[in-house]
């Protein structure tokens, strides 16, 4: 098979079928458009602080898919205020991986920094190599090395310092207090973006486990489980302390995704990948709505972490569901807002509130949706469908939904 089409072939394709493993989607690929959507988080334990009481969500969005590699298209994500709102205009870069780096490479980045190349030459960075993906799964050690932040493994440094140690912990579920989660500290957030340099720390990875193990993503949306090969290692740079490392790659060699990583206090994982379905995906969606749930998860939609500024990666989604409405015989249809549980009761009232009115807006005034036949509506944390007590259920509670009027609501 040429280098493209390993590259671009279905991670499971139509007639292949996996005992063991709830895979519901069976069309993941490298293709334009897709959105990875990561989620990262680091500890202060003498702080008592950490980027963990607000998720921080990035968005990976591949641009091209050609014989010579892959594009991403980086967004980072940033806390809504109107400082750091505007910090985020300069956080979308341009990321190249070549295809014999899909192929061969032993090296990869972990986060991401305007200082860093557009081309990754001689490492990947969202996934990992076939070679090393085929080293581990024969039972093979595999010398590798990471290129990261020179504090990110450091609790007083790197991503893991951003945090305010004099913020107070937000409130818990039903808090009648308005306090919003701690916001990175928007000096802190610059320098490490934009003047940070990268330490290369090298080490041997090895099979955690004889077998894949499961790991959960949203995909279009809908929980599934997709088989990964954990591996882990021991990583030194020069007279820093070493840094133990974990990596949940997918078991494909064709896209071995980085599903998951953890870099001494700093881990991240993906937790959505979507798509803009062939057709639009207008039936599927039209008959989520006339179900028994009367509701559809607009898994497309995507904003800055705690902000109701609705970024242009949404735009897709909101031309899959201004059709949707337009061809609904239904007098007036809902847009609801969900969130998490991270922070107080009020914040994630209004927030969910802000959330839902910004889609309102944009269907109404990008895809020329009559007013009066959408209302916004929020529900903040009030209507969870997973925990709230894992990075991968709080990312399923953060959604918009379109709804009709129906029993159940």
């Amino acid at each position: 098979m040429a280098a493209l089409g390993r590259v671009a072939c279905l991670v499971f394709c139509a007639t292949r079928t996996v005992s063991a493993w709830a895979i519901d989607a069976q069309d993941i690929k490298p293709r334009p458009g897709l959105v990875l959507t990561t989620t990262t988080f680091a500890s202060v334990s003498a702080a008592g602080a950490g980027l963990g009481y607000m998720d921080t969500e990035d968005h990976l969005r591949l641009v091209s898919v050609a014989p010579d590699g892959l594009t991403y298209q980086v967004r980072i994500s940033v806390t809504g205020n109107a400082q750091a709102e505007e910090l985020s205009r300069r956080l979308s870069w341009p990321r190249q991986v070549r295809h014999e780096d899909l192929e061969e490479s032993t090296r990869m980045t972990l986060l991401y920094a305007s200082t860093d190349p557009e081309s990754y030459g001689g490492q990947t960075f969202a996934e990992t190599s076939r070679k090393v993906l085929t080293s581990l799964k024969s039972g093979s050690e595999s010398p590798f090395v990471i290129g990261i932040y020179g504090s990110a493994g450091n609790e007083a440094g790197g991503i893991a310092g951003l945090m305010n140690p004099s913020t107070d912990k937000p409130s818990a579920k039903g808090s009648s207090s308005n306090a919003a989660p701690p916001m990175p500290d928007v000096g802190q957030l610059f320098h490490m973006l934009f003047g940070s340099a990268r330490h290369y720390y090298r080490g041997t990875l090895k099979r955690v486990e004889s077998q894949d193990v499961p790991v959960a993503v949203l995909v279009n949306g809908v929980r599934v489980s997709l088989p990964a090969v954990h591996a882990g290692g021991t990583f030194s740079f020069g007279q820093e302390a070493p840094q133990k490392v974990e990596l949940w790659w997918l078991d494909n060699a064709d896209w071995p995704l980085t599903l998951h990583w953890t870099f001494g206090p700093a881990s991240q994982l993906i937790t959505r990948i979507d798509w803009t379905e062939e057709g639009g995906g207008g039936a599927t969606m039209t008959a989520q709505l006339a179900g028994n749930s009367c509701r559809v998860e607009l898994h497309g939609i995507y904003f800055n972490s705690g902000s109701a500024t609705l970024l242009e990666e949404s735009e897709p989604m909101l031309k899959q569901v201004a059709a949707v409405v337009k061809a609904s015989s239904e007098p007036t249809l809902t847009i609801a807002g969900h969130t998490d549980n991270i922070g107080s009761a009020d914040y994630n009232q209004k927030l969910s509130e802000q959330r839902a009115a910004a889609v309102r807006d944009a269907l109404v005034t990008r895809h020329g949706i009559p007013s009066v036949r959408l209302i916004a509506k929020g529900y903040g944390l009030t209507r969870p469908v997973e925990t709230n007590a894992t990075f991968e259920g709080r990312a399923r509670n953060r959604r918009v939904e379109l709804t009709r009027a129906c029993a159940t609501h």
